[in-house]
C-alpha cells in the first residue's frame, strides 16, 4: 500500500528582494519533501525581484504580481491559492534548510491538529549562517499540549521573553482555515497576531531538531527603526490588544498578567518620548494587570545603570542622545 505524500504550500510575499530572492527560492526548490507547491506574491517591487523569481517558475512554483498593498495582503492571496494540507509562510529574504518541510510534516502527520515549529539561526546579511548555531530560544521551544501556557511563556510570563519568527512555523491548512486571514490592517507584529490565533486554535506544539530555518537581518533594516512612525506603533499596540484579548479569554493567571505587563512596557519604551498618548495607554494597560513589568535591556552599561538609578524614561532619553551624537539617530 502506497503511503500518501501530503502537499505543502509555500507562500512567499516579496518586495524589493532582488538581492535575496534567488537564495530563498533555491531553498524552496531544493526541499527534500517531494510534494511542494510555491507561490511568490510580489507586492509591487520596483527592482528585479519579479524578473529573478520568474526564472524559477514551473508547474509547482508560480509568480504573481500585485500593486503594493503590504505583506499580509500578499500572504492572503497566496493562502487563497494554496491547495496543500500544510502551509509554510516564508519571507523573501530568509532561507529554509532543505529538510525543513520533510522533518515537520513527518512529525505533524502523527500529531493531527498541532502546529510545527523549528529552531532558527538569526544572521546578519553576508555571514556564513550555515555554520552558526540556533538562537537560544531553541532551548525552550518544546513539545507541549498546552497552547495557552506556550504563549504565556513566549510573551515573558515566567521571566524570559522570546520570539518565534514567521517562517519557523508549519501550519496545518485546517488551522489556517479555522482562524481566517492575516489582518491586513497591521503594519507591525502581523505574524505575532496571526500565530497567537493559530496557536490557540491548535492542540499544541510539536518541534523539530537540528537547524531548520535561517532568518536574515540586514544592516539598517532592523525593526527598531520602524518605531519612529506613529502608525507603526499604533499597529503594534492594536496587535498586542488582540493578543491580550485572545489569551485573556482562556486564562487570567498571574503569569498571563505578568506577560501582558511586559509586552505593553516594551511598546511604551519604543513610543517614549515622541508619542505620549501611546505611552499613557500602555501604562494604563500595565496598571490594570496589577503586575510590575519586566524592563528589557535598553543598552550598554551606562544606559543600564541610568535605568536602575533613574528609571527607564531617563535611560531612553540617554540612549537617544547617545545615538544622535554618534550619528545613528533614531532609537
Amino acid at each position: 500500500m502506497q503511503l500518501s505524500v501530503p502537499l505543502v504550500s509555500i507562500v512567499i510575499p516579496a518586495y524589493n528582494a532582488e538581492r535575496f530572492i534567488a537564495e530563498t527560492l533555491d531553498s524552496v526548490v531544493s526541499q527534500t519533501w517531494p510534494n511542494v507547491e510555491a507561490f511568490v506574491i510580489d507586492d509591487g517591487s520596483k527592482d528585479k525581484t519579479v524578473e529573478i523569481a520568474r526564472t524559477y517558475e514551473s508547474e509547482n512554483l508560480k509568480v504573481l504580481v500585485q500593486q503594493n498593498q503590504g505583506a499580509c495582503v500578499a500572504r492572503n492571496k497566496g493562502l487563497s491559492l494554496s491547495r496543500g494540507k500544510y502551509i509554510q509562510y516564508l519571507d523573501a529574504d530568509d532561507v529554509l534548510s532543505i529538510d525543513k518541510i520533510e522533518k515537520q510534516v513527518s512529525i505533524l502527520e502523527n500529531n493531527e491538529g498541532y502546529l510545527g515549529v523549528s529552531p532558527s539561526v538569526h544572521f546578519m546579511d553576508g555571514e556564513e549562517y550555515q555554520a552558526m548555531t540556533p538562537r537560544e530560544e531553541s532551548a525552550w521551544i518544546h513539545n507541549t499540549n498546552d497552547p495557552v501556557d506556550f504563549l504565556v511563556r513566549l510573551y515573558g510570563g515566567y521571566g524570559e521573553r522570546w520570539m518565534v519568527q514567521t517562517s519557523a512555523w508549519l501550519t496545518p491548512k485546517s488551522i489556517a482555515d479555522k482562524i481566517g486571514p492575516w489582518d491586513e490592517s497591521l503594519l507591525l507584529d502581523q505574524d505575532g497576531e496571526y500565530f497567537a490565533r493559530a496557536v490557540l486554535a491548535s492542540k499544541g506544539i510539536r518541534t523539530t531538531g537540528g537547524i531548520n530555518y535561517y532568518r536574515r537581518f540586514v544592516a539598517g533594516g532592523n525593526i527598531s527603526s520602524k518605531y519612529h512612525k506613529k502608525a507603526n506603533l499604533e499597529s503594534a499596540l492594536h496587535a498586542l490588544n488582540c493578543k491580550a484579548r485572545y489569551l485573556g479569554e482562556r486564562t487570567d493567571s498571574v503569569a498571563y498578567r505578568q506577560a501582558m505587563a511586559t509586552l505593553y512596557q516594551e511598546i511604551a519604551i519604543n513610543a517614549y518620548p515622541m508619542h505620549a498618548d501611546i505611552v499613557d495607554i500602555c501604562q494604563q494597560k500595565i496598571k490594570k494587570t496589577g503586575k510590575k513589568p519586566s524592563i528589557p535591556l535598553m543598552g550598554g552599561r551606562i544606559i543600564e545603570i541610568t535605568k536602575v538609578l533613574f528609571g527607564w524614561k531617563a535611560a531612553k532619553k540617554l540612549r537617544m542622545g547617545i545615538h544622535k551624537l554618534s550619528g545613528k539617530g533614531g532609537l
